[in-house]
């Protein structure tokens, strides 16, 4: 079928929208100088492989290229480097990426006044603009224009531009503005001048994308380790993060020493060679010597122990697995150091890499660190002093049991991970005692593990501390040494002493030890210096006989020895501080040890079980009492006077060391007679009564043993109370009340004297206040108020308990604090004058000195004739101290007066104890030789005894308080010359030493004739009317009484 169209119009062609090529196309370059460490360094681990950009290293293992056309420079850091080429300019380019629009122009201020120039990149992501009629997309322009402002001064047009054409990919463009002199630096803005079309059909987004501080130079930068990057920037959006995996600093090193291997050749005689290690203790000494970044400049190479960290570096070095299958270092440090720190603070944290501490000793910089060591000493209680070793024990929570370990891993650019490390036998005792560390330089997660494992075990293991004193024996052990110690007191067992006479093979004892079978070990000091330990052969006594050849040296009398066995050892400590003790005539020092557990480091690295040696023969926890506790009353004569005494005795306990002895009479308290290491206690001055006694045993590890009891003792003593005391007198004093007592005869059994204190005379509501051992005769009450008054008994308690009666009896002593403004005025004044502000406020202005005049931005005038203002801003913090400071200054002067106000604002922050804010205003005057002033400030400032104390401090002739009314003024309250001066005045409670009363004094009810009272001075008359009626009138000459009528009663004088 056909089908015919009719009436259908002629058709035409459909035009095609037409996009303009782009005609904008730029290529960017970045140009990046990197100052990565002091040299002179190892360089790059690998080549372009150890050159991250973006985190994306520059080259694969293969030598294939991740970014092309990227040129590399490097520079170790030698004195005699060339320069880099292709960078005569020091820059840091600085990203933006903020949209510029023209209704807000980009400022930015620049600080550095070195700086020759600034470069501003401009970015737009596309530009074009599309024919909204045929859909043609062509170009379009955007203008802008780019302006300096100087030291703060008026906006100076550097450029006027605009980019014009287009593209639809990214376009800068970079303008380099040259930056004139400045004082205080610049401010850049750059202002887009084309509005903003803000249409689909026109991309005009333009951007600030970077500025880029240039200062114009051509430097080597000598000893200065250097890495320059540059390329075609098209391959990144921003400039690239750079990353580097380098040798690090070429430092010194032992000359037998290979730091690669790890392995060391032959003796060392001392000498250096340089090399790249990561060694701490090489580190460590590097740091020590430098002279240009370490403490060179300071102290020599000798002033050093290097032979103690080649002991160090040694076991520093040592492989210990790794926990993935291999072995590593046991310590290694790859830190990068970028700011100045406190010398002794870093080269501690370095120490504590090695596990270590530094200290100064005999003259040089030790270090010492927690490895395994002979113990170099033996201490007992023949060569301490007083035989006394005093323990400290570490608290619960101070015993870690979970660590969590901050480390750098170097698989993730070095970036901080933590390892969570558990002690699980820890956390069985004690639950969850959590720590965190940050292990210094570590970048192996299996160190990091070592490390968290030290500090757990450490704290649970390592937690006595012990203090003694010695002789010259304090010189031969340094802080970080390992020494033995054998108390008896805990050991239980007399087990070291001094040797009377010895051999090489048989030595003479001074005691036999209590503990000792063949093949025990004798441990001798020698006059070598060194201690030496050799297996016991044969025992005689006190002839203890080791095997053939027997020690290297012969021993000499009074040397210390030591016998261990495998069930009783002696106890290792490591040095913690040997002091010496400067109060004595004799030589002593005092020397702090914490407990050395040695088997710990093999469970640290290798997960070994720890064994612990016995170090006591007696039961841990258990003690005996003493059996057949007896109580005998008797009397005993000296020098003619008979004292009732009662002696308690008892049985020696298995095991005790010392005795706790108490007794009471008629069912009292129980009476301490104290700790003894006897077995009898005479109780001296008894009463008659029935008495009980009770004794404890004491272990050597301070278990005490259930009481046990005497029967109880009827006993004749000495009957009635105890006398009252003599005398009691009271002394007013400021601020307190001193109190005096003296005894009468025959309180020689006395135990202490009672203080109670009432504010009525009333006994009944007395309280005791102190209790003052016997024969404490006084008693200083401080802190109290002004004119504070209190009444006061005394009583004597003897040492049986007995209670004597009070002394006064009846109404008590009164006494007051002094309320004489005499006394407190110079007490006062030297109080204000020792805080921070009564000093300030004493002491004069701080004038301008002469040679300030004409400055032109503060003073006016000449050298004689000047006028002014002066501020001085100071902020200072060093350490646990802060302190900010502002002052500010006018003053004027001509020849030799001068005028002056300063205002003084301050506040210190002293954790030793010194804690102020202070503010002052002084005016002063100096005229003819003379200063005349005034001031006033305010203040909070901490105390010698930790409180706070807040003032306001007034200095002037003339202190006054005026009001102005109706342009007249009047001044309510005035000090002048001394004297205070008020108008009217309102007191609750007032102490006066002497009133003068000008006219008259009268009680607020007085009405003439009527009631209250009035003693007149001009009337030379006293009235008083009672409330009941009547009343009373004296003057000089005539007394008078009244009744309540108002008849006269009584007249009695001259009239």
């Amino acid at each position: 079928m056909t089908s015919t169209i009719q009436g259908a119009k002629g058709g035409g062609s459909q035009r095609t929208p037409v996009e303009s090529p782009d005609s904008l196309r730029s290529i960017a370059y970045f140009r990046i100088l990197d100052l990565v460490s002091e040299g002179e360094i190892g360089g790059l681990v690998n080549g372009l492989q150890s050159i991250y950009l973006d985190e994306t290293p520059l080259a694969n293992a293969d030598g294939s290229l991740n970014f092309q056309n990227v040129h590399v420079e490097t520079r170790t850091g030698t004195q005699d480097q060339e320069e880099v080429p292709g960078y005569p300019a020091v820059e840091n380019e600085i990203n933006v990426g903020v949209e510029l629009k023209q209704s807000t122009p980009w400022v930015r201020s620049l600080s550095n006044t070195s700086l020759s120039a600034v470069r501003v990149t401009i970015g737009v992501p596309g530009l074009s603009k599309a024919n909204t009629s045929n859909g043609d997309i062509n170009g379009y322009s955007v203008q802008y224009k780019i302006e300096v402002q100087t030291d703060s001064g008026a906006w100076q047009l550097a450029y006027t531009g605009a980019i014009t054409g287009k593209t639809t990919s990214k376009y800068q463009r970079s303008h380099r503005i040259d930056l004139p002199a400045a004082q205080s630096g610049w401010n850049v803005r750059v202002t887009r001048m084309t509005a903003n079309a803000n249409s689909s059909s026109i991309a005009d987004i333009t951007t600030i994308d970077s500025y880029t501080e240039v200062i114009d130079a051509k430097l080597r930068y000598p000893n200065s380790a250097l890495l320059g990057i540059s390329g075609d920037a098209a391959q990144f959006s921003n400039i690239p993060s750079r990353a580097y995996d380098l040798w690090g600093r070429i430092i010194q090193v032992p000359s037998n020493y290979d730091p690669l291997a790890r392995t060391y050749s032959g003796v060392w005689d001392g000498s250096f060679k340089p090399a790249w290690t990561d060694n701490p203790a090489w580190i460590y000494y590097d740091l020590s010597t430098h002279p240009r970044y370490g403490l060179g400049h300071l102290i020599t190479a000798a002033q050093v122990n290097k032979w103690e960290l080649y002991r160090i570096a040694q076991y520093c070095d040592q492989p210990v697995s790794d926990g993935k299958g291999g072995t590593e270092p046991r310590f290694t440090c790859n830190v990068f150091l970028q700011t100045a720190s406190d010398a002794y603070k870093l080269l501690s944290d370095l120490a504590s890499v090695f596990r270590g501490i530094s200290f100064w000793t005999g003259g040089a910089i030790t270090a010492s660190a927690d490895m395994p060591a002979d113990p170099v000493y033996a201490y007992s209680a023949a060569n301490v002093i007083g035989g006394q070793f005093t323990y400290a024990a570490s608290t619960r929570k101070t015993r870690y049991t979970t660590a969590l370990v901050t480390w750098n891993d170097p698989s993730d650019f070095y970036r901080a991970k933590v390892e969570y490390v558990e002690d699980r036998t820890g956390l069985a005792r004690y639950g969850i005692q959590q720590t965190t560390l940050t292990a210094f330089g570590c970048t192996s997660q299996a160190q990091a593990q070592r490390a968290g494992q030290w500090v757990l075990l450490t704290s649970r293991l390592e937690t006595d501390t012990v203090t003694f004193k010695v002789g010259l024996d304090g010189t031969i052990a340094a802080p970080g040494q390992i020494v033995r110690i054998t108390d008896p007191a805990r050991a239980g067992k007399r087990q070291g002493g001094r040797i009377h006479q010895a051999t090489r093979t048989v030595v003479t004892v001074d005691q036999a030890p209590e503990q000792v079978t063949v093949g025990d070990r004798l441990t001798v000091m020698l006059s070598t210096g060194v201690s030496e330990t050799q297996a016991i052969t044969a025992i005689d006594g006190v002839q203890l006989t080791v095997a053939a050849p027997g020690f290297s040296v012969q021993p000499e009398a009074e040397a210390v020895w030591v016998v261990e066995s495998d069930t009783l050892a002696a106890q290792t400590y490591r040095v913690l501080s040997v002091i010496e003790d400067k109060s004595s005539s004799d030589i002593s020092y005092t020397i702090t040890a914490l407990q050395h557990v040695p088997g710990k480091f093999a469970a640290i690295d290798n997960g070994a079980i720890i064994q612990i040696p016995p170090i006591s023969a007696l039961p841990a926890s258990t003690q005996a009492p003493p059996a057949n506790v007896q109580l005998n009353g008797h009397v005993v004569i000296t020098q003619g006077i008979a004292t009732n005494v009662v002696t308690i005795a008892w049985d020696t306990a298995a095991g005790a060391t010392s005795y706790q002895v108490e007794w009471r009479r008629n069912d009292g308290e129980w009476v301490s007679a104290g700790r003894t290491s006897g077995l009898s206690v005479d109780v001296e001055g008894i009463y008659t009564g029935t008495y009980i006694a009770r004794v404890r045993a004491v272990s050597p590890g301070g278990v005490v043993s259930l009481p046990a009891l005497s029967e109880a003792t009827d006993v004749l003593g000495k009957t009635g109370a105890p006398p009252v005391v003599a005398t009691l007198k009271a002394t007013s004093k400021v601020w307190g009340i001193h109190l005096e007592w003296s005894f009468p005869a025959g309180t020689d059994d006395t135990q202490r004297t009672e203080v109670w204190r009432s504010n009525t005379p009333n006994l009944q509501d007395a309280t005791k206040m102190a209790d003052l051992a016997y024969p404490q005769n006084s008693l200083d009450i401080d802190g109290l108020a002004a004119g504070v008054s209190f009444y006061f008994w005394v009583r004597l308690v003897d040492k049986t308990g007995n209670i004597g009666a009070f002394y006064p009896n009846g109404a008590g002593l009164p006494a007051q604090s002094s309320s004489s403004q005499a006394d407190y005025e110079p007490v006062i004044a030297g109080l204000i004058g020792q805080t921070e502000l009564g000093q300030q406020i004493l002491e004069g202005v701080d004038l301008a000195t002469s040679d300030m005049a004409g400055d032109a931005g503060e003073w006016a005038g000449d050298s004689g004739h000047f006028a002014g203002t002066w501020t001085l801003l100071d902020a200072v913090q060093d350490g646990d101290r802060s302190m900010a400071k502002r002052v500010d200054l006018v003053q004027a002067t001509v020849d030799n007066t001068s005028a002056a106000v300063q205002q003084t604002s301050q506040a210190v922050v002293d954790l030793n104890g010194k804690v102020s804010a202070t503010w002052t205003v002084k005016c002063q005057v100096s005229s003819d030789g003379r200063i005349y002033g005034a001031g006033m400030g305010l203040g909070v400032e901490q105390q010698p005894d930790g409180s706070y104390q807040s003032q306001a401090l007034f200095q002037a002739d003339r202190f006054a308080v005026i009001n102005t009314a109706n342009n007249n003024v009047t001044a309510p309250f005035v000090i002048q010359n001394g004297q205070t001066y008020i108008r009217q005045a309102l007191i609750g409670d007032g102490w006066i030493n002497n009133a003068m009363i000008g006219d008259y004094i009268q009680s607020t009810d007085y009405v003439a004739n009527q009631r209250g009272w009035k003693i007149s001075k001009s009337g030379n008359s006293f009235e008083m009317n009672g409330s009941g009626g009547g009343r009373l009138q004296i003057t000089n000459q005539l007394i008078q009484v009244f009744d309540a009528a108002g008849t006269l009663r009584v007249r009695l004088g001259i009239w």
